[in-house]
Order: structure tokens, then sequence, then C-alpha cells
């Protein structure tokens, strides 16, 4: 892998975190969002992007959801401020490893009692 696609990577991951915190006006797009690892093919045809989505008053598989289907103003917003030839498809994953760790910990904190 070359250097450029980790730098490319990081500067889509901070833009996308800059759009989620200060561009979108979607009310439906709310709690803590935070985008947790972006990963470019060689290509730049694709950029997987994780985020991980924190909601205590509502389903993060909505807010989920409404971001999936932001993702055409996002990718627009990252190319307008990204400089490079060719803009990477944006696919959104839902990163649960934190929901995955709680639950680790739930079952070694049973297995200590």
């Amino acid at each position: 892998m070359s250097s450029r696609i980790p730098k490319i990577n990081a500067e889509i991951q901070k833009y996308i975190s800059e759009i989620f915190t200060y561009d979108i006006k979607n009310p439906n797009i709310h709690g803590i969002i935070t985008v947790t690892r972006v990963d470019t093919t060689n290509d730049l045809s694709l950029s997987k992007v994780y985020v991980s989505v924190f909601c205590p008053k509502g389903d993060k598989y909505e807010v989920f959801n409404q971001i999936l289907h932001s993702a055409g103003y996002i990718r627009k917003s990252v190319c307008e401020k990204l400089n490079i030839r060719k803009m990477p498809f944006l696919e959104f994953i839902l990163d649960e490893t934190l929901d995955y760790s709680e639950h680790i910990e739930e079952v070694i904190n049973d297995l200590k009692k």
C-alpha cells in the first residue's frame, strides 16, 4: 500500500467527522456519531467508512439508516473539500465493537459471580 492511501483515509475521516458535527441538518441524525475508521481501496473506487453511533434517546439503527440516506450529500461535501481527481464511493458500515466489548465485559463479570 502506498503512503497516499492512509493520508486519504485520514482526510476522509476528518472531513466526514466535521460534516456530522457541523453540516448535517437532518434532525433524525442525533447522538454521538464517531467515524472510527476509513478503508479506501488502492484504485480509489471505494471507501468503507466505519461509524459508531451512541444515542441515549433513540434507536442507533434508525440513526444509522438516516446516515445511509444522507450518504450522497456526505460524499458531495467530502468531494468539495478533498483535492483528488477521483472521489471514492462511500460505503457506511455500523461499527458495533463498543457493544461487543460491553457484552464481553458482562460475560466476564457474570463468570466472576
